[in-house]
């Protein structure tokens, strides 16, 4: 019986579904509307609440634009309205472009 424990163990690793994991994703947006590193925080904590989300980066790239990087576990796509509503309604932050990938 003991020599047919690990065959039955061994089995079962092969006929159970495998896991699989998501790879992360990458969204960009244009914001405006960011004026201090105190609004960078506020973005950062308010779309740091959507599930998934890993990572978020924002660079200013011009006069008043700002370009917002976020990296998520892949588990759930993002759109740009949850990250809309993220900031809610009362923000004076806008996103400007919104896009899938690097």
């Amino acid at each position: 019986m003991r020599t047919f424990l690990p065959f039955l163990f061994l089995l079962a690793l092969l006929v159970s579904p495998r896991v699989a994991r998501a790879a992360e994703v990458t969204y960009t947006a244009g914001m405006s509307g960011i004026e201090c590193a105190d609004c960078k925080k506020t973005i950062s904590r308010a779309i740091g609440k959507i599930k998934g989300v890993k990572t978020i980066r924002i660079v200013k790239v011009g006069e008043n634009q700002h370009r917002l990087v976020i990296v998520t576990d892949g588990s759930k796509p993002i759109a740009k309205s949850d990250a809309v509503a993220a900031l809610g309604k009362d923000s004076h932050y806008a996103i400007t472009s919104w896009s899938q990938g690097g």
